[in-house]
């Protein structure tokens, strides 16, 4: 798992120069629209992606959740990455940390089979957070010119943070209720629509409540299982809290294709329980 995690190591460095720092001509030509340079984006970080885990011989392909089609990298390798290029690209012109979101499962694509789960954030914030099931959650910042483990992420039982999304005139009563429980218990909204932020701070604040609900447009979620939910999941369950669709646990949850999506709510325990006590679980 070593030459995984300096792959990801490199993957940052390598997307935080040429994207978060270099911003070169070929990006910011006038004439291009926004869709185009997004897209340019997603492929300069796909090509940086997917070269990097081209030199470790254990991963056998990789598939992202803009494509979702399975590129094969070393044939007899036995790791599959699925990963999110770029969480919401559309909030580069304002100036937000961005991120990459990585998940490694073991011969086939299965939330018992994820063997580590990372994240990194770009821009203003450039840190990682690597995880594995033996080593636990583990927390690196950029200092100079290498990342430096800092103190793990661990959840408190409870905390103040409450970060949802969806549309709000299309929440169900239910949702709506457990919002303004939460709200009403002077918990303090904090949203950046990006799943891979919204993760940060509640890891970095050691606590709070993560929603994207099913709504009345959206009865099914919009969070994808395989490239968001699973990784996020995993990472937050060993920080020590709970992840779950509103009344299953994320990881028991069998994805039935690369495109199925789910509600998603995780956050510290008293906080879940209180979600899983509105949904009737």
């Amino acid at each position: 798992m070593i030459e995984i995690f300096n792959a990801v190591s490199n993957i940052a460095v390598h997307i935080e120069k040429d994207i978060f720092k270099g911003m070169s001509d070929e990006f910011f030509d006038v004439s291009m629209t926004e869709e185009k340079l997004h897209d340019k984006i997603y492929a300069r970080c796909t090509q940086i992606i997917e070269g990097e885990f081209e030199k470790v011989k254990s991963v056998k392909g990789a598939l992202s959740k803009d494509k979702k089609q399975m590129c094969t990298i070393n044939q007899n390798g036995k790791y599959i990455v699925a990963y999110v290029s770029i969480d919401n690209v559309e909030l580069l012109d304002v100036d937000y940390s961005l991120g990459t979101i990585l998940c490694i499962y073991e011969n086939e694509i299965s939330p018992k089979n994820i063997k580590a789960s990372a994240y990194i954030t770009y821009g203003p914030t450039f840190q990682m957070v690597f995880a594995t099931q033996n080593e636990g959650v583990k927390f690196f910042s950029y200092e100079g010119d290498k990342f430096v483990q800092k103190e793990s992420f661990r959840l408190s039982t409870s905390g103040k943070i409450n970060s949802t999304g969806g549309d709000i005139a299309a929440w169900t009563p239910e949702h709506k209720a457990l919002m303004q429980s939460f709200f009403d218990s002077g918990y303090r909204l904090r949203y950046s629509d990006s799943l891979l932020l919204d993760t940060h701070q509640i890891l970095f604040k050691r606590g709070g409540i993560y929603s994207t609900p099913a709504t009345k447009n959206e009865p099914n979620g919009t969070m994808e299982l395989v490239f968001e939910c699973y990784p996020i999941s995993f990472i937050v369950e060993l920080a020590g809290g709970e992840a779950i669709d509103g009344k299953y646990r994320i990881l028991d949850i069998e994805s039935l294709n690369v495109h199925h999506k789910s509600p998603f709510y995780f956050g510290s325990i008293n906080e879940i329980q209180k979600v899983k006590s509105a949904f009737g679980a």
